[in-house]
């Protein structure tokens, strides 16, 4: 670890928003899209739109504190986890603090944004963007006084274990190091076993979920943290009343009412296609891709003939796909798939058959 590393710069290119007619495998999200009862949710919420919403959602946050088990003082819900990260950078005031990356890039933005340099921590295709211990420590002996990680990690979908997770915020804690994991894809992973349980018995660990991903409601942005009461308690302080509006809420009360048969069928659909489209681009193909715990892979298209030619390619028949080339710890050839339903990634994979035939590519990239 390089404690004169270059700070990880603002990175704002997201996926979303693809061309009209394209099969958005750029942003990674159930494909089973939202339970039929967030539907009828909005739908009935919609009669709530002339009325303010309370101003912190406490009904919610009760609500998902009853979910996870958890005391309700250690719960706090806003507008999407990407709020919840500007406030935790904002609150902490944190003046060394170092990012796994590659990642969600909003978090080193969210840093920079309260004035601190954030430095990386880097994740190598030769250790399959698996995090070692020794980096983390090297990071700690550097200064760090916060270490922010994704589990499952995004773009790469590595996944900590809990025990290695436990062993991680632990040496933070006794680094006197805030610990910040982003469990934005958790109940997608092969193991759906939550850092949550860590909460309140390991000092400064805290933990930022979504509801957006696994019910498939991102244009209402839902998010939370968990963390020690008094920490929340500072956090409630500071966040902007009004975070979380009425038919945010009342389509996320929905969804937290039917969470265990929905995330079960999405964990069965996703271990299924993820396997098979794996396999497809690994075996088919000779496509480098990365173990993936999460609702997306990582591969390595390596002998493009021209950055970004197999992004566009796709885009241009159809397909939108996640380019990694500017993510801070990716680079050129570098790309990011959602899992989707069966015929979708059938038509990705077809897509895929016709640009290496089409360019000559063969072999293992």
């Amino acid at each position: 670890m390089n404690r004169l590393s270059t700070p990880i710069p603002i990175d704002r290119t997201h996926g979303g928003n693809p061309p009209e007619n394209c099969i958005d495998f750029s942003t990674s999200l159930n494909p089973l899209g939202p339970p039929v009862e967030a539907l009828r949710a909005y739908h009935d919420a919609i009669g709530r739109i002339s009325q303010y919403p309370s101003p912190y959602p406490h009904r919610l946050e009760n609500r998902i504190a009853a979910w996870l088990d958890v005391d309700p003082a250690m719960v706090i819900a806003a507008n999407g986890s990407t709020q919840l990260l500007y406030l935790v950078a904002r609150v902490l005031r944190l003046r060394s603090p170092f990012v796994v990356i590659p990642t969600f890039s909003e978090i080193a933005n969210a840093l920079r944004a309260a004035g601190a340099a954030p430095f990386p921590i880097f994740l190598r295709s030769e250790d399959q963007f698996r995090l070692k211990f020794a980096e983390l420590c090297a990071a700690l002996e550097a200064g760090a006084d916060g270490v922010f990680l994704g589990r499952p990690n995004s773009p790469t979908g590595t996944l900590l274990g809990l025990e290695e997770t436990a062993a991680i915020a632990r040496q933070c804690a006794r680094c006197n190091a805030w610990c910040v994991i982003d469990e934005a894809f958790i109940e997608f992973a092969d193991d759906p076993r939550s850092v949550c349980s860590l909460i309140g018995s390991i000092p400064k660990l805290l933990l930022l979920r979504s509801l957006t991903k696994i019910f498939a409601i991102p244009g209402l942005r839902l998010g939370y943290l968990l963390g020690p009461p008094d920490v929340v308690g500072k956090l409630r302080e500071a966040v902007e009343p009004w975070s979380v509006n009425a038919v945010a809420e009342h389509v996320a009360l929905a969804c937290l009412d039917v969470a265990e048969p929905f995330i079960a069928r999405t964990r069965a659909l996703i271990a299924e296609e993820r396997r098979i489209l794996e396999d497809e681009l690994r075996c088919r193909f000779g496509i480098k891709v990365f173990p993936s715990s999460a609702n997306f892979l990582m591969f390595s298209i390596a002998r493009e003939k021209v950055r970004g030619e197999f992004g566009c390619w796709m885009r241009n028949r159809g397909i939108a796909i996640r380019d990694l080339a500017a993510l801070p710890g990716c680079g050129p050839g570098l790309y990011r798939i959602a899992v989707r339903s069966r015929s979708d990634n059938a038509l990705l994979l077809n897509a895929a058959a016709n640009y290496f035939l089409e360019t000559s590519i063969d072999g293992p990239v």
